[in-house]
């Protein structure tokens, strides 16, 4: 399945205090340990960023905001605007430890869903989506201890009018927004498994300096998987 990765990099990072994306890992940088594990799935990835200079040097097409300061949904929706593939990959430039495994669980899935959205449209003669009809998935989202993480997904590009009417109402927060969509999920063992990771480290995100020193601590360990 011909899939586009979104790397939704260029945030404010003021916890941080510098450009998650860009922080080391192993001797590379955060974005290209994410790109290294994406080219093995996605047929194209894109970069949404602020500054098209800070990222260009990747390698891949940067994609700005039309929706400056409306944070991850407006990355993900330059990411969307750009694509031409019915399934998007959608991952935060601070999860260092996202690899293969989890990104092919998602998509895998993704197919099943397009897969049992058809099977439905030809036993029915109605198409999945019709009013009244089967409700096709929009949305795989990865789920730990009940947590949804919008920012390891898989979106379907068809989520995109709705997903700009929010922006353009300015309602921003995102759980809010995958809430009203028709989603499955991922639950931690079975990404546990699909990533050969421990559970804690699948959706992991470094949002504070701690945060990095613990994600290079776990690193060193040599358990990591990627």
């Amino acid at each position: 399945m011909n899939t586009t990765a979104i790397i939704l990099a260029g945030g404010r990072s003021s916890r941080m205090g510098s450009d998650k994306a860009l922080l080391e890992l192993g001797g590379l940088t955060v974005l290209e340990r994410l790109i290294r594990e994406l080219e093995t799935v996605a047929s194209r990835i894109v970069i949404a960023g602020g500054t098209k200079a800070v990222y260009e040097r990747f390698g891949k097409e940067v994609v700005t905001d039309r929706y400056p300061g409306a944070g991850p949904l407006a990355g993900l929706h330059a990411g969307l605007e750009s694509s031409t593939t019915r399934w998007n990959l959608a991952v935060a430039c601070d999860t260092p430890f996202a690899n293969r495994g989890l990104f092919r669980a998602l998509l895998e899935r993704a197919e099943a869903a397009e897969e049992t959205a058809a099977r439905v449209d030809r036993a029915s003669g109605m198409a999945a989506d019709a009013p009244g009809g089967f409700a096709a998935a929009e949305a795989i989202l990865a789920r730990t201890e009940g947590r949804a993480h919008p920012l390891l997904a898989a979106y379907r590009r068809s989520v995109l009018p709705g997903l700009e009417a929010r922006l353009r109402a300015g309602r921003l927060k995102m759980t809010a927004w995958t809430e009203t969509l028709c989603t499955e999920y991922i639950e931690g063992e079975a990404l546990a498994n699909a990533s050969g990771l421990p559970l804690e480290w699948c959706t992991f995100n470094m949002n504070k300096p701690e945060d990095y020193e613990q994600a290079r601590t776990w690193l060193a360990s040599g358990r990591s998987g990627v």
